[in-house]
Formats: structure tokens, C-alpha cells, sequence
């Protein structure tokens, strides 16, 4: 699958910055990496591709593949840490932020994993990272957007996605080139047929941060919402 093989490049990649984040004492045969993702409920398609990406990319550290192009490809687990091969244990926390929160700190504290990864939804990220900084457990982040997750001051916490500053004022450069003609393949619409914009947020840490965005850029690009 598409989406599975560009998961799967981007998790070995995070796979190998969790290698680089452990403490150097760190000397295990296995290098357990609890996962976060919502596997049941309303985003339970979104967090099951994750989950396959994330399958896939283990298979790719932990075996050598001499003929991918990835440098995690070429050898059999983590060089750097003589070989230890990486273990999955996946939770499903149902895009509950509490829920996330707890199963995080029972793989730390019961299955002593070594790093976390997860969650998609920003809300579960930003509750997941709280217990991370607490116990000074690495946990890279793949897909949450939420600008404030990286605004927290946390020393654990990393993320491999632009945030949703970026994703947003692309949107509005798009309005703004498609009402200059700039748009391939569209001509160029009048802005006052465009001028007012409407949007619907959900009531999360994620959507409360795009609405406040949408306003602002509303205002930077001459659009009212």
C-alpha cells in the first residue's frame, strides 16, 4: 500500500532518532518502543494505517535489506547499539486523552519500554507527553499538529511533522494564488467571490489551535470568517 510505504520511511526514520535520544547507558539486546495510536473508534482507520506503517518499518530495521535506499535498511537492527533489535507494544487508546496517559506510563513503569511513539490525535499527544517528560522517557511524535505540543518547553518530547502554522497559511496562499491566476489549470476568481469563509472546528486541542489560526490568517490575507 502507498500510504503504508511512506509510513513505513518515516517510522524507520523515527526509529532511529529514538536510538539516538536513548541514554547512553542503554545496552539492551532489544530496544522495546511502546506505540499510541487509536485503533478503535472514530479515527481507527487513520491509527491502523499507522499501525501497518509501523509494522513494516520494523521489519525493515530489524532485517538487512542491502536494497532499499535507507540507511536503516542496510543493517540488521541498530548498529549503533551492537545490533539490538527493535520491539513493538502497541495500545489502542481509543483517542481518549486520559486513556493515552495511562497506558503510556504502564509501558513505562510495567513493560519498561525504552521510547514512545504515537499518537495522532494532539490531544492524546499532549497528555502522552506529559507522562514521557515526567519519567525522562523519549517520545518522538510522527503525525500531531497542534503548534502548542512544541511550545510546552519539554526536553523529552520531539516531533518529526511541520506544525499547523504551516499547513493553514498554506491553505490561504492557495486562496491568495487563486485569485491572482496563479492556480494551474484555473482562472483567476474574482476575491470578492471568495471573501467570506467559514469553518468548522472540532472542540480539541487540535481544532481549537486551527480556528485561532484561520482567524488570524483571515485577517493577514484580507478574508473575513
Amino acid at each position: 500500500m502507498k500510504i503504508s510505504s511512506k509510513c513505513a520511511r518515516l517510522l524507520v526514520g523515527i526509529f532511529l532518532s529514538t536510538a539516538l535520544v536513548l541514554p547512553s547507558a542503554v545496552t539492551a539486546e532489544e530496544i522495546k518502543i511502546g506505540v499510541l495510536f487509536p485503533l478503535t473508534g472514530g479515527s481507527a482507520a487513520a491509527g491502523r494505517e499507522l499501525r501497518s506503517g509501523a509494522e513494516l518499518a520494523l521489519e525493515i530495521a530489524n532485517t538487512a535489506m542491502p536494497d532499499i535506499n535507507m540507511t536503516m535498511a542496510k543493517n540488521a537492527g541498530i548498529k549503533s547499539l551492537g545490533g539490538a533489535k527493535i520491539v513493538l507494544i502497541f495500545k489502542d487508546h481509543e483517542g481518549n486523552p486520559t486513556l493515552g496517559a495511562d497506558l503510556a506510563k504502564k509501558l513505562i513503569l510495567d513493560d519498561k519500554v525504552h521510547g514512545l511513539m504515537g499518537a495522532y490525535q494532539s490531544a492524546v499527544t499532549k497528555a502522552v507527553s506529559g507522562v514521557a517528560e515526567q519519567y525522562g522517557v523519549p517520545f518522538i511524535n510522527d503525525s500531531s499538529t497542534s503548534v502548542e505540543l512544541t511550545r510546552q518547553g519539554y526536553k523529552w518530547f520531539w516531533r518529526t511533522t511541520p506544525h499547523e502554522t504551516y499547513f493553514t497559511k498554506d491553505l490561504f496562499e492557495f486562496l491568495k494564488g487563486l485569485t491572482e491566476g496563479k492556480v494551474k489549470g484555473v482562472k483567476a476568481v474574482p476575491k470578492k467571490e471568495i471573501m467570506n469563509l467559514a469553518s468548522a472546528c472540532e472542540k480539541t486541542e487540535w481544532g481549537a489551535g486551527v480556528s485561532e489560526l484561520i482567524e488570524k490568517y483571515s485577517a493577514d490575507y484580507g478574508f473575513k470568517t
